[in-house]
């Protein structure tokens, strides 16, 4: 058996004093992240190098004289100057590849959710009774939800987030895990909009469609209060619970279906979209504006909503850990190719339809996509016919 990094995420709960404590951390933690990009601006402008661990030097001084942070877990403030140190070296990797450089930005207090810990030890999650605690220097004690089994591995990584009325733990454990039995069976995926993805063997799943009611009309009521006043707090933090349940329902439906996906294929391949390219805005310039510019917007909504990115990062981890081949393809002319002859030509292609003029072959557009995506994965080698229903 292998081992992995395994994240896991769990509902945790506090006191009242509790959760004004950790929003005065994440308070502290925003303006420490300011101090740390200020000071590097400043020595960027001087010619003077600053580093991580120069940083770590000053945080140790200043703990001396501070009494919050002389309070408080070293780690705590150690991974906020990590987290800077992420924004500057991200800064530097774009600058070098010719990008667009994206300065490292000053953040507020209301837009920092999360303390993230630059080491941990086992200690600071143990079980207690019926439930399990983390345990951290300055913050309060933190009960994990009643019946909790936690991993057993390493932890290798914690972090505390707080959003809206809802507190979080993450812990990344390193765990064994074994690889599913080896499967002779292969597939290709096309991710679309009519159909979030269509599979080369003829099965599809659904076009995923934001239940818009219930958050259109917390905007609407967000949008009608004045900005600061505390009835605008109360109704923000009812939208941000209402975003909350719909990224936990997309992102468990998704768990659903890549898991059967993983578990019933040996091989699967994918398509290298560039989702943040096909998603640009076509506004243009005042000098040179975009032409269709609602239909495009319409259109970039109807891809965000599928979270394409979310299903390959769930598909990239969960085959890893299986054992199983994932492929990733290039996805030019997958849907004007015709996966019988091979013949090129966007003429075929009429909506949902693909009727090649060459061959003859009638086929669900997405389904010859996905096995042009396939046979681009095998690329000569040999394998069971993917076009035959897999046994579910």
């Amino acid at each position: 058996m292998a081992k992995y990094h395994r994240t896991y995420q769990h509902r945790a709960y506090t006191s009242r004093s509790g959760y004004a404590r950790i929003t005065e951390v994440l308070r502290e933690s925003a303006r420490l992240y300011n101090a740390s990009l200020e000071e590097w601006r400043w020595a960027y402008r001087a010619g003077v190098s600053v580093s991580l661990y120069s940083q770590y030097r000053e945080l140790t001084a200043v703990r001396a004289e501070d009494e919050f942070w002389g309070g408080i877990s070293i780690q705590v403030g150690r991974g906020v100057l990590r987290r800077a140190e992420r924004a500057r070296q991200a800064f530097y990797r774009r600058v070098k590849a010719g990008e667009k450089p994206g300065y490292p930005r000053f953040k507020s207090s209301r837009r920092w959710h999360t303390i993230e810990l630059a080491g941990v030890t086992a200690s600071m999650v143990k079980a207690r009774g019926n439930y399990s605690a983390v345990r951290i220097k300055g913050l309060p004690e933190i009960k994990l939800r009643k019946g909790l089994v936690l991993p057993d591995g390493d932890l290798k990584a914690l972090t505390v987030t707080l959003r809206g009325r809802r507190l979080f733990v993450n812990m990344t454990y390193e765990v064994e895990l074994a690889a599913l039995p080896a499967s002779d069976a292969a597939v290709g995926i096309d991710m679309g909009v009519s159909d979030r993805l269509a599979l080369s063997n003829g099965q599809a799943v659904g076009r995923r469609r934001k239940p818009n009611t219930r958050l259109k009309r917390a905007q609407q009521r967000l949008s009608r209060c004045r900005k600061g006043s505390n009835r605008w707090r109360k109704r923000r933090a009812v939208l941000s619970n209402q975003q909350h349940r719909e990224r936990v329902r997309n992102r468990l439906e998704c768990h659903r279906f890549t898991t059967e996906l993983v578990r019933r294929f040996g091989l699967i391949a994918v398509e290298n979209l560039q989702i943040k390219n096909m998603t640009a805005s076509a506004k243009g310039t005042i000098e040179e504006p975009g032409r269709n510019v609602a239909a495009k917007s319409g259109l970039n909504r109807s891809i965000t909503e599928q979270t394409w990115g979310l299903i390959r990062s769930q598909l990239h981890y969960k085959a890893a850990w299986a054992g199983r081949e994932l492929v990733v393809v290039d996805p030019m002319f997958t849907s004007q190719r015709c996966s019988g002859c091979g013949a090129v030509s966007a003429a075929n292609r009429q909506g949902k339809h693909y009727n090649c003029t060459g061959c003859g072959m009638a086929e669900d557009a997405d389904v010859n996509a996905a096995l042009n995506i396939l046979n681009s994965a095998l690329a000569g080698r040999r394998w069971p016919d993917s076009r035959l229903p897999a046994a579910s």
